[in-house]
């Protein structure tokens, strides 16, 4: 059976301006949805993190509302990410880095975990380097299209310009990223301002402008609408309400990988001649 890897971050807390900390983890939603709908379509998951452990729940996220107030789905839900094998025991990031050609695909669920160590672990850069040299379907959703910047070679230098505010620096490491150019969406600015009066204080640094200063094409649908941009072999997803509409994405990508033409850009990167963002 084929299979995609679901990485998750392996953090349960968030620093925010001022060094106030608050709990953070996975999103139940972005998780779970999609990784049904990939088993539903004929794939195993294989759920990894950083330090093999167990991901922990954003529990913000542990609402029915996020579901569309159906019961039923929030319990599968829940069932999958309490009984489903490797949720229980991931692999590490290392351990799947070295595996990737085992994998169709690649996803990475939002929660503002991501923000903390996927966006600068250098084992999911060299698998999203991997992933990016053979064209291989890569997919983000909410915060989780940040964790793409691993790719940089110097992503831990990136994530502490960005924090410290130095955007000459960032831009500076940021140079020759291999998402540069890449149509993408991610969680708005909008929504983030949404999301801090909820959380009483300021992230330290919005995730659309990091994508942006490295060089990508962010672009955005109205707040909590789902929204998901695909292009050349990735496919991103803005906020929550795009959990199925991105799993969808990837399962279409998959399938159309072997029969697509492509064509060489200006840029040297592989490109569909026709490549889609789906609202």
């Amino acid at each position: 059976m084929k299979k995609i890897l679901i990485v998750a971050s392996s953090t349960d807390t968030l620093e925010l301006k001022g060094n106030k900390k608050i709990p953070t983890g996975y999103y139940l939603d972005e998780l779970a949805v999609p990784a049904q709908y990939f088993i539903n379509a004929g794939y195993a998951v294989v759920v990894a993190t950083p330090n093999g452990k167990k991901p922990v729940l954003d529990e913000k996220s542990n609402n029915i509302a996020l579901f569309d107030n159906d019961e039923a789905r929030l319990k599968a839900a829940t069932k999958f990410v309490v009984t489903h094998p490797s949720m229980q025991k991931p692999q590490t990031l290392k351990e799947a880095a070295k595996n990737s050609k085992d994998y169709v695909a690649v996803f990475v669920p939002g929660g503002h975990a991501p923000m903390n160590d996927l966006m600068q672990d250098p084992d999911l850069g060299k698998l999203l380097r991997d992933f990016h040299k053979e064209k291989k379907i890569t997919a983000f959703l909410c915060h989780g299209p940040v964790a793409a910047l691993a790719a940089l070679p110097r992503a831990q230098e990136y994530r502490r310009a960005l924090v410290e505010g130095n955007r000459t620096a960032a831009r500076e490491v940021a140079k020759n990223w291999q998402y540069a150019g890449y149509n993408m969406t991610v969680f708005s600015d909008d929504e983030e301002k949404i999301s801090e009066k909820e959380m009483q204080g300021e992230v330290q640094f919005y995730v659309a402008d990091a994508l942006t200063l490295a060089g990508g094409f962010v672009e955005n649908a109205s707040v909590f609408k789902p929204f998901v941009v695909r292009d050349r072999e990735l496919i991103t997803g803005q906020n929550p309400a795009s959990d199925l509409e991105l799993a969808k994405a990837v399962v279409k990508a998959i399938a159309d990988r072997k029969t697509e033409r492509f064509t060489e850009s200006p840029k040297d990167k592989f490109i569909p001649e026709e490549h889609t963002a789906d609202l």
